[in-house]
């Protein structure tokens, strides 16, 4: 069987930081929709749609790590200063495995990222 991701939506809290910093560090163009009385927002993002929608709205209690996303980057020490310049915040410092380095960030809402550059092969 196949699988195909076309869209995503995220519970926010806090929305007007997620959308910055989603806006920012991935480059998301956000439009925003009024539905059931709520402001949501919706982009493409990497292929496939995403949409914010206010936790209260979605019913989402969750305080922290509603999702965790493993993200491929071409240079690490860029994503890491956008990330923490649009709220972003460093769970620690950046390890280093034989292929890779890596480093956890939070987004405003708390949600986890694992960032990773990989190594070039010699």
């Amino acid at each position: 069987m196949d699988y195909q991701i076309t869209g995503m939506t995220m519970a926010i809290v806090n929305m007007e930081e997620m959308v910055n910093f989603y806006s920012h560090v991935f480059g998301i163009e956000f439009e925003s929709k009024e539905m059931l009385g709520a402001r949501l927002y919706s982009g493409v993002w990497g292929g496939f749609k995403l949409l914010f929608c206010p936790a209260e709205l979605a019913g989402n209690t969750a305080k922290q790590n509603r999702h965790q996303f493993d993200i491929v980057v071409s240079d690490l020490e860029e994503v890491m200063a956008l990330a923490e310049k649009h709220g972003g915040v460093l769970m620690g410092k950046v390890t280093e495995d034989t292929r890779s380095w890596s480093i956890g960030i939070y987004d405003p809402d708390r949600n986890s990222i694992l960032f990773k550059e990989q190594k070039l092969a010699l």
